[in-house]
């Protein structure tokens, strides 16, 4: 698979979830925060990375960047091994097989945490529960009072 076939392949799975791409980005915008989904290649190799998370609107004039950073991946080593394979255009997966995979992971992973978030106290509820903040820009940090 090519990186501009596998871009339109990503179109015609987020498209239908309201997302409006632009560059290597796809972005859903509510009042509140902007859901967003970008696609990293990797400097090592011909493999991306499907990173995924939010602008809190609020903030989005004083750092537009990605305030809230996710990367598709799993805890479970195999897992994992297996996603990275799917990004992988390397590995020797056939087109239908990986479409299939890579579907079943953005619609099962991304867009379902993606869904589930849609208000700044959702996404507080969310970053409370995580282990640490240490990747939260200060400013985030700063306006939901989680210093």
């Amino acid at each position: 698979m090519e990186k501009r076939q596998f871009i339109k392949y990503l179109d015609t799975i987020l498209n239908p979830y309201g997302f409006v791409k632009k560059a290597n980005y796809w972005y859903l915008n509510n009042k509140e925060l902007i859901k967003v989904i970008n696609v990293q290649k990797s400097d090592f190799g011909n493999m991306y990375y499907l990173n995924y998370g939010f602008i809190v609107s609020k903030l989005a004039e004083i750092n537009p960047d990605m305030h809230i950073y996710n990367r598709l991946g799993s805890l479970d080593t195999r897992e994992n091994i297996r996603i990275m394979d799917l990004f992988s255009f390397e590995s020797k997966i056939e087109d239908n097989q990986r479409q299939s995979e890579i579907k079943f992971y953005i619609e099962n992973v991304i867009i379902k945490e993606l869904q589930s978030i849609n208000t700044e106290d959702d996404l507080v509820k969310m970053l409370k529960g995580r282990p640490h903040l240490n990747d939260i820009p200060l400013v985030v940090k700063k306006h939901f009072n989680l210093e």
